[in-house]
């Protein structure tokens, strides 16, 4: 089971998105994925049209050991596709977990209980680095981070990049697996210069994802970009290929680890 935390403390670069589709695209590929959504906004459990507060159970009670990781487990309407839900309590699950035994390591311990049950498990996290986001990475064995081509966001990038560094004395199998440049907007020279430094300083998954209304679209329909857009959609084909590009490196790094 590999687990891989989708993370930038920077807001509004499309981590939900990232992580749901890159979800649903390897969730395509036969792959068995669990979105798990780390975020008191609870976007991604929107995203998928479930009602956060429609929940008994949810990561809240994960991360704050009131329940067991198959109680929180949904099914969604996507083969080999499944959402361990959010809701706002998890904003309070931060005071609680940070008097908690060994704090860091909640997440890590829950996931853990599922075995091999599942191929990925794709972390959806706040975009801030506070207890949340330090139990997703070091639950994890590699962080994608998406970067909208501003400055903020390449700064933000630049930040995880260097909290993954802390985090490795104490999780050293963490890596940065790469980073996917969202919402580009070819037409200015602001976002081609930034794309240009992202490149040359970090390790970049192709293809870029172009910033499209249709993206919104389907969040607000509830469902992935390809079955809103259909599969010949640029966007749902680049999220297809960006998946096949994550297996295909995650399956190379694991020979030789």
């Amino acid at each position: 089971m590999i687990v891989i935390s989708i993370a930038n403390n920077k807001g509004g670069v499309g981590k939900t998105t990232t992580a749901l589709h890159l979800g649903a695209a390897l969730a395509d590929m036969g792959r068995r994925v669990l979105l798990v959504d780390l975020d008191p906004q609870s976007s991604l459990t929107v995203y998928l049209g479930y009602d956060p507060v429609g929940f008994d159970k949810n990561t809240y009670h994960i991360m704050t050991r009131r329940a067991e990781p198959y109680d929180v487990i949904l099914s969604t309407s996507i083969m080999f596709l499944d959402l361990m839900p959010a809701s706002i309590d998890l904003a309070t699950a931060e005071l609680e977990v940070s008097a908690a035994f060994s704090r860091e390591f909640i997440l890590k311990e829950q996931l853990d209980k599922l075995g091999e049950r599942y191929d990925y498990v794709i972390i959806d996290n706040m975009p801030s680095l506070g207890i949340l986001t330090v139990n997703s990475l070091m639950a994890s064995d590699y962080v994608v981070v998406p970067v909208e081509p501003t400055y903020l966001a390449f700064k933000g990038l630049e930040m995880i990049v260097h909290t993954i560094e802390a985090v490795k004395k104490y999780n050293s199998k963490l890596s940065l697996l790469g980073t996917i440049i969202t919402m580009v907007d070819e037409r200015t020279n602001h976002a081609k210069d930034i794309v240009s430094k992202i490149r040359e300083s970090f390790p970049v998954f192709d293809p870029i994802v172009k910033r499209s209304i249709k993206f919104a679209d389907a969040a607000a329909s509830g469902v992935p970009i390809s079955t809103y857009a259909g599969d010949d959609f640029e966007g749902s084909k680049v999220y297809h290929m960006l998946a096949a590009n994550l297996d295909a490196k995650v399956l190379k790094n694991s020979a030789t680890r």
